[in-house]
């Protein structure tokens, strides 16, 4: 008698081609597929830019403002803010007529203070505010600051964050050591276990080398660009791409500007927002929009 066995039957793979070789076939799938654009942006305040338009002027409100025009100029399938300083969801439902996938996380405890969120066009497959999928620790006063949203779309893990920073004389440091060791863990997970591209986006409060902020040498060892606060984001670099620098290696582009001294005027500032993708293949193209103001940061886009 001659039996013919189907491969299912027994909880066997009906892919005979080896784990690796599927994963390389899933990695160039979703490399080919619909690119995403993605948009991120510190602005400081969700009612305060709610004011201003995209010259910096307070003269704008619900219909006419600079995160508007901007949403409408560069048509972002997925954007990212930090800082909203909000306690109320409601201060971000005019944003619906763009996306109506509203993710949040605002502190909790602390009025007017940090808080992040996720909005999409697509609906996400999943989304957490927390790094709790891999079981890893969480410190006791970020954990409820309103720092991060994770969202699994179909071709993409996008992990935004508002990283805290190490404050004067570098208080908060070993805080801000613990923060960076969970997010690398997390986001080190998330590439093991995903085939999709994993987008790390935010403001990650650190200038990592001197082209990334004026006057490196007078700054050496301030909050943001301390020598622990680079090297831990150097370790982070080790498994995944800075987008912007990938494409602009020898580019002074700058995102923070001090309000004080005229700092956008006179070009002196910091590159502490960034796009960091798991694979360099992935990335397409990786801007900062300068020409966006009302913010003491301005936004940059990535295509994946």
């Amino acid at each position: 008698f001659l039996f013919v066995v189907a491969p299912v039957a027994f909880g066997l793979s009906a892919d005979p081609r080896p784990t690796a070789v599927r994963q390389l076939v899933a990695k160039e799938e979703a490399r080919v597929a619909r690119h995403i654009d993605l948009e991120e942006f510190n602005i400081n305040g969700i009612q305060s830019m709610t004011t201003k338009l995209k010259n910096g002027e307070k003269k704008g409100g619900p219909t006419n403002n600079v995160i508007r025009t901007r949403i409408e100029e560069q048509q972002p399938d997925v954007l990212c803010m930090q800082e909203l300083k909000t306690q109320n969801p409601g201060h971000l439902a005019w944003l619906r007529t763009h996306f109506p996938h509203i993710h949040l996380n605002l502190s909790k405890h602390k009025k007017g203070y940090s808080g992040v969120s996720l909005m999409s066009k697509e609906e996400p497959e999943w989304v957490a505010t927390d790094f709790s999928r891999y079981c890893l620790s969480e410190y006791s006063d970020w954990s409820h600051e309103g720092r991060v949203v994770i969202a699994k779309f179909a071709t993409a893990i996008v992990v935004t964050v508002y990283t805290p920073n190490s404050q004067s004389a570098l208080a908060r440091l070993p805080e801000r050591i613990q923060w960076e060791q969970v997010l690398r863990a997390y986001m080190m997970r998330l590439k093991e276990e995903f085939s999709v591209p994993v987008v790390l986006c935010g403001d990650l409060n650190c200038a990592v080398e001197d082209i990334d902020i004026h006057k490196p040498k007078a700054h050496r060892g301030m909050p943001g660009f301390s020598d622990e606060e680079r090297a831990e984001m150097r370790m982070m670099l080790a498994g995944f791409t800075d987008s912007y620098r990938l494409l602009h290696p020898e580019t002074v582009g700058y995102t923070y500007f001090s309000n004080f001294a005229k700092s956008r005027e006179r070009g002196v500032g910091w590159r502490l927002d960034y796009m960091l993708v798991s694979d360099a293949d992935y990335i397409k193209r990786a801007e900062i929009l300068g020409e966006y103001f009302g913010s003491d940061h301005v936004p940059i886009l990535l295509d994946i």
